[in-house]
């Protein structure tokens, strides 16, 4: 896997502010997290007791250490998970490990986990390993069944994890969120606002609407899709038709940005296909690919040809091509009612081709039971996220509603390797410091470290932005040094 490359700044804090930017060196290390349905259980074998599941999240670093065909070898470092977060079974699962992949005849894993289990009643070491070699999911997904080796009789734990390079996931939701980790009015989440899976606000629908020229301004216009490009530039479409002072009408298919501009009128997406119709047939989901083209879905049908109708489900490109029909899409689930377009609300064709999504109508699958339409699925099959795992680090008011998922942006480690982002102006006043950077990137980091060979740690959270502004403390009387990392 690639990784992202970087550009360095160094702040002598006590005296004087020296930077220099260029290429520095990229760490094999990409960041995991967990996806629905990991899990950890407890066994009393002695017993015979029900077997405790316990839903299973948090994340870890797996960093490449050899690659000698036919072995490929990872360490596991900082996992950090936990197990029924909220809960009175909540317990803590620290720790690292080693995972090993060898392709001989056909691809096997290996994994060993050395963990530190922690919960209102226990602190224990604890050592996992594999169950089975079986390799059941394309790699860079990771799926693995370890059993505890140093268990006993009474008490032996097992751990199912199902893992994706995944920083964060940015997303809408299509209901309002009352957020109770947050004081009022901030804790209001609107379905415009664009949210992260760690529970920040990454941009109000304010902010987002602020340059379109809508007058007057208006509180939100919801959001129904979102595509963040480079410069951290964000597209999106709306909810609802509006009139913008400086661009004149914005259609709810329309693919506007945030830097003031209409990207794409809804009958230039469609222009391709040569419709019978320029009505406006909405725009639920984009994502901009690497080789310029624009796929998206719509809401409602677009009439072709006797042949050709394009189906609300569908993944439509802006050359013309239907990229993936609604049936190719779930062929590998197994829904009770069959030759249904359950409609495609958000998409994100990941780097390894998988492609994750919601649906507009919930349904019943027959391996999975039931799937709602705030739910984020896999093409390969699996259900990435309930719509409950999704928003639980906003902490909902009501845990249980199905808040919708409306947009889509996954911040991932296997992007292909880009030119470094540039530090264009640095400032330091007093104990203030601020940055402001290019880059070909859609989103950034800032990370600081006492010695330029790390370890180099999150100074800002990831942002779409172009500046970050900090304050130090002078009396740590000793260099800081920051660097500038993309996505």
């Amino acid at each position: 896997m690639k990784s992202c490359r970087f550009s360095r700044l160094a702040v002598l804090i006590l005296a004087c502010l020296q930077g220099w930017s260029g290429r520095a060196q990229v760490p094999n290390k990409t960041h995991y997290t967990l996806l629905f349905p990991s899990y950890l259980a407890d066994d009393c074998l002695l017993c015979g007791r029900p077997t405790i599941h316990e839903p299973l999240r948090g994340t870890f670093d797996l960093v490449l250490v050899q690659d000698t065909p036919p072995y490929t070898r990872y360490a596991m470092q900082n996992i950090q998970f936990t197990s029924s977060p909220g809960l009175a079974l909540e317990k803590h699962v620290t720790g690292d490990g080693a995972y090993q992949q060898l392709e001989e005849f056909a691809l096997t894993q290996d994994m060993t986990l050395a963990l530190q289990v922690i919960s209102s009643v226990t602190n224990e070491p604890a050592y996992f390993t594999n169950a089975t070699s079986t390799v059941d999911v394309p790699f860079p997904l990771i799926q693995a069944t370890l059993t505890q080796t140093n268990g006993n009789f009474a008490h032996t734990l097992t751990i199912h994890l199902l893992a994706a390079p995944v920083q964060e996931i940015w997303f809408s939701t299509s209901q309002p969120v009352i957020s109770t980790n947050r004081q009022a009015p901030t804790n209001v989440i609107s379905s415009g606002d664009l949210v992260s899976s760690t529970g920040r606000v990454i941009r109000r629908n304010g902010d987002l609407l602020a340059r379109l020229g809508v007058m007057p301004p208006v509180p939100d216009l919801g959001l129904d899709a979102i595509e963040v490009t480079a410069g951290g530039e964000m597209l999106f479409s709306l909810v609802t038709d509006v009139f913008s002072e400086t661009l004149g009408p914005i259609q709810h298919g329309d693919l506007v940005s945030d830097r003031g501009r209409i990207v794409k009128r809804n009958q230039e997406l469609l222009a391709a296909f040569h419709p019978n119709s320029t009505n406006d047939a909405g725009l639920d989901a984009v994502q901009l690919m690497p080789d310029g083209s624009i796929l998206f879905s719509v809401q409602s049908n677009v009439f072709v040809s006797d042949k050709l109708t394009l189906s609300g489900g569908d993944i439509l490109s802006d050359q013309g091509k239907v990229y993936l029909t609604h049936q190719q899409l779930f062929s590998n689930f197994q829904p009770a009612i069959t030759n249904q377009d359950f409609g495609l609300t958000a998409l994100r064709v990941l780097p390894s081709g998988e492609i994750w999504f919601s649906v507009e109508q919930g349904f019943t699958d027959n391996r999975l039971g039931s799937i709602e339409p705030g739910d984020l699925l896999s093409s390969l099959g699996y259900k990435v996220f309930s719509n409950q795992d999704l928003v639980a680090a906003l902490a909902p008011a009501d845990a249980s509603t199905n808040y919708g998922l409306d947009a889509l942006f996954v911040v991932t480690d296997t992007l292909p390797a880009q030119s470094p982002p540039r530090i264009v102006r640095q400032t330091v006043s007093g104990t203030q410091l601020h940055f402001e950077w290019a880059g070909p990137g859609s989103a950034f980091q800032v990370q600081s470290a006492s010695d330029p060979a790390g370890p180099w740690l999150p100074a800002s959270p990831i942002l779409p932005d172009l500046t970050w502004n900090t304050i130090v403390n002078p009396s740590v009387g000793k260099p800081l040094f920051y660097r500038l990392r993309q996505w």
